[in-house]
C-alpha cells in the first residue's frame, strides 16, 4: 500500500464518519510518518515551513481525531500499522456481506463515495470479461485512477473474495512471487504450497479451477517488477509462470493488473485496457459533490491542465476547501500559472520522470526537449519530423522506438500522427531542461530548425507565431 492510496484511504474514512476531509498540515504529517515512523517532527519542520511547535500540536489532535475513526489507539508510531491492518481487515471481507452495512453511510466500508465518471470503464472491462479475458492491464498515468476502477470492478461484480498483490514501490523491496503463491494457497485455500514453485503453482491452477464462487485477484503497481522493454526483471521471470496460471481459460478467476507501463511478455495472454483522464462532466460532478462552487469555464481548464487526473482532482479538491475555503476562482487565479505548486502534484509527475531517467535514459532525454515545444500557447501539436528533430544523437533506426516507448508510458499524447504534451508534464520537461545548460543549448538549436523549415513561407496566424519563436 503506497503513500498516495493511504492518505485517500484515510481521508475518505474520515470524511465518512466526521464529514470533514484531512488538511494541508495533517497530510504533511501522515505523509512523513507512513514514509517512515521514525522521522521525528523536528524532521518533518526542517523540510517545510512550519515550525516543529505547530506539527506537535497539530500532530496531537490528528491522532486523537484517527484513533476515534478506526476505534483502535493510534499513535505516530503505529499510524501505518494500524491503517495498513485496517485496510486487510476491510479487503478480506467477501462482497457478499458489503451490502447489508453499506446502508449505514457512516460505516467506513463505503469507500467509493466519490467515485464518477467511470461507469462506462466498467462495461468495458465486463464486455472484456464476458469474451473470456482472463487478465486484463489497465494501463495509465500515475493517479489516473487505475487502481480505484478496479477496486470499483471487483465491488459492482460481487465477487465471492479478492486476492491481492500490492507491488512494492522500491525494486529491493519486491516480493518473490513463491512468497505470495504460498500465502494465498495457505490464506484462501487451507491448501499447503509444494516444496517446488511449479507444483505450487499447479496446486493455485487447480483451487482456482475447482471453485465455483467468483474470484478476483488483483495486482496493482506492476511496473515496479518491469525493465524498460514491458519484460519482467531477470530476478523477478517466475512472475510470468504465475500470470500463466492466472490466464488459464480454465480458471474460474479474474485478474485485473494496473501499471503505468505496459507489460510485454508474448507467452502470456493479457488483455490491455488503457485508462484515459476523466471527463469535464466527471470534474463537475466531483467538485459539486464536495460542495465547491463549480464554474464551468474555470473547470473545463482545469481538467485539460492535468489531463483529467483523478488523482490531482482529488488534490486539488483539499487545497481549494484547506486554504480557499472552497473558492476555486480565487484558488486558480492564484495557482493557474503553476501547476505543480501542490506538493503532492509534484511528486506524482516527477517520480514518473524519475523511474523514466533511471530505466531509459534516451526516451527521459526526448521527454524534456519535447518540454521546449510551446504546445497550447502557439502550437497545439507537432507532427512526428517535430520529434524526431530532436533525436539528433540517436541511431536512425532506433528513434521511433523511442517515441513508442513515451507513449507506452503515457507520457507523450499522440493523435493521427500529431504528438503533445500535457501541460504539467510540459511544465516539468521544461524545468528538467533548463537545468542541464548543455542541453538547453543544443534543444534551442535543433528546435528551431523545424520550426524554420515548417514556416519558410508564412500561410495563416499560426505559422506566423512559430516564427516569433526563432
Amino acid at each position: 500500500m503506497g503513500v498516495e492510496e493511504a492518505l485517500e484511504f484515510v481521508d475518505n474514512l474520515v470524511f465518512l464518519t466526521k464529514r470533514q476531509h484531512l488538511d494541508k498540515i495533517q497530510r504533511i504529517i501522515l505523509r512523513n510518518v507512513w514514509e517512515d515512523e521514525k522521522r521525528t517532527y523536528q524532521d518533518i519542520a526542517n523540510s517545510s515551513s512550519y515550525t516543529e511547535a505547530h506539527f506537535k500540536a497539530v500532530g496531537a489532535g490528528l491522532w486523537h481525531l484517527l484513533s476515534d475513526v478506526l476505534k483502535e489507539k493510534v499513535s505516530k508510531s503505529t499510524f501505518k500499522s494500524v491503517v495498513e491492518g485496517f485496510w486487510t481487515t476491510q479487503q478480506t471481507q467477501k462482497v457478499s456481506q458489503i451490502p447489508n452495512s453499506a446502508n449505514n453511510s457512516n460505516k467506513p466500508q463505503d469507500l467509493d463515495f466519490n467515485f464518477v465518471g467511470r461507469d462506462r470503464q466498467i462495461a468495458e472491462l465486463h464486455s472484456l470479461v464476458s469474451r473470456g479475458a482472463k487478465v486484463i492491464l489497465i494501463q495509465g498515468k500515475g493517479g489516473v485512477g487505475k487502481t480505484t476502477l478496479a477496486r470499483k470492478y471487483f465491488k459492482t461484480q460481487k465477487f465471492n473474495f479478492v486476492l491481492e498483490l500490492w507491488m512494492a514501490t522500491e525494486i529491493q523491496n519486491l516480493t518473490p512471487v513463491e512468497s505470495v503463491v504460498e500465502e494465498w494457497l495457505r490464506r484462501y485455500f487451507n491448501e499447503e504450497p509444494g516444496r517446488d514453485f511449479g507444483i505450487s503453482l499447479e496446486r493455485l491452477r487447480r483451487k482456482l479451477r475447482e471453485q465455483t464462487s467468483k474470484i478476483g485477484i488483483f495486482i496493482d503497481n506492476l511496473e515496479t517488477a518491469l525493465d524498460k522493454n514491458g519484460k519482467f526483471l531477470e530476478y523477478r521471470r517466475s512472475y510470468v509462470e504465475l500470470l500463466r496460471v492466472l490466464a488459464d481459460i480454465d480458471v474460474h478467476s479474474v485478474t485485473l493488473v494496473t501499471s503505468r507501463e505496459r507489460l510485454r511478455e508474448s507467452t502470456v495472454e493479457v488483455h490491455l485496457y488503457a485508462l484515459e483522464g476523466l471527463d469535464d462532466e466527471a470534474w463537475r460532478q466531483f467538485f459539486s459533490s464536495c460542495h465547491i462552487n463549480c464554474d464551468c469555464t474555470i473547470l473545463n481548464e482545469m481538467c485539460r491542465a492535468y489531463g483529467g487526473n483523478a488523482k490531482a482532482m482529488q488534490i486539488l479538491r483539499g487545497a481549494i476547501l484547506t486554504d480557499f475555503h472552497g473558492d476555486i476562482h480565487a484558488y486558480w487565479q492564484e495557482n493557474c500559472t503553476d501547476l505543480l505548486g501542490e506538493r503532492e502534484l509534484k511528486d506524482l509527475v516527477t517520480t514518473q520522470f524519475t523511474r523514466l531517467q533511471e530505466l531509459d535514459s534516451e526516451a527521459y532525454r526526448l521527454l524534456c526537449r519535447l518540454g521546449w515545444y510551446p504546445y497550447q500557447d502557439i502550437l497545439t501539436s507537432v507532427p512526428i519530423e517535430g520529434v524526431l528533430c530532436l533525436l539528433w544523437d540517436v541511431a536512425e533506426e532506433k528513434r521511433r522506438w523511442v517515441i513508442k516507448a513515451l507513449q507506452d508510458l503515457s507520457l507523450i499524447e499522440a493523435k493521427k500522427g500529431q504528438y503533445w504534451l500535457h501541460p504539467v508534464i510540459r511544465d516539468e520537461a521544461i524545468s528538467r531542461l533548463r537545468l542541464v545548460s548543455e542541453e538547453w543549448e543544443l534543444v534551442n538549436r535543433k528546435a528551431p530548425e523545424f520550426c524554420r523549415q515548417r514556416v519558410a513561407a508564412i500561410k495563416n496566424i499560426t505559422d506566423a507565431l512559430i516564427r516569433s519563436l526563432l
